[in-house]
């Protein structure tokens, strides 16, 4: 009589563990998928009337920023995360409803994707990330300098561009109204014939994506 109650409890537990084991595990997938705590806001910066700075190449900033920042949220959707974009198309957003969409949604982090530009300098060249100073943050939210350096080293290590470094910036209103870490990529100048063209190739365009996505899995490992 022993030995089939023993057989019994047995199998109780055993279903009791792959039950809690499903359960977990799709926990953990609604949450991936669904949670707000894997929110990530890209932000294709200017667009519409704001055209940006317009390359020497006769590019225009606004697309180059939405083609990357399209590739970059369709890349980060494949990987399990909700990505959020400020704009789908060519339209005229401000600053403050990027900051405060990223709010609403109590994203994760804030990746803005812009290019870069120097007047009567076309030596000029490289990738930059600015980023707001945490400690004088009014929020105090941590991370903003360790994700623009983990962001910029791997994106340097994908395209092999030069290093422009990291740079505090306290008077973009995407970096001192967001709530969560929040960087700007500035992905190279337009005012540089090589990059520029390198800029709307969707090979290069690539690279700066898998240098971001890289950073950021850096970024969230360290966290």
């Amino acid at each position: 009589m022993k030995m089939p109650r023993i057989r019994t409890i047995l199998f109780m537990i055993i279903l009791l563990f792959i039950i809690l084991q499903l359960f977990y595990g799709l926990s953990f997938l609604i949450g991936r998928f669904f949670g707000t705590g894997n929110i990530i806001i890209v932000d294709p910066g200017h667009g519409g009337k704001d055209s940006g700075t317009i390359g020497i190449n006769n590019s225009f900033e606004k697309n180059i920023n939405l083609d990357i920042s399209k590739k970059l949220s369709k890349r980060l959707k494949l990987m399990g995360y909700k990505v959020i974009l400020t704009r789908n198309t060519d339209e005229y957003v401000d600053n403050n409803q990027r900051a405060n969409l990223a709010n609403r949604k109590k994203a994760k982090v804030f990746i803005s994707i812009h290019c870069n530009s120097v007047e009567n300098n076309s030596n000029a060249n490289g990738v930059q990330v600015l980023y707001y100073p945490s400690e004088k943050n009014n929020n105090d939210v941590p991370g903003n300098e360790l994700l623009a350096q983990t962001i910029l080293d791997e994106v340097l290590k994908s395209t092999k561009a030069n290093n422009k470094g990291i740079v505090e910036r306290k008077d973009l209103i995407v970096l001192n109204q967001t709530n969560m870490p929040a960087m700007i990529v500035e992905c190279g100048f337009l005012s540089n014939k090589d990059e520029a063209n390198l800029l709307e190739a969707n090979k290069y365009q690539n690279k700066i994506v898998d240098g971001i996505i890289n950073g950021l899995e850096n970024y969230f490992n360290y966290k």
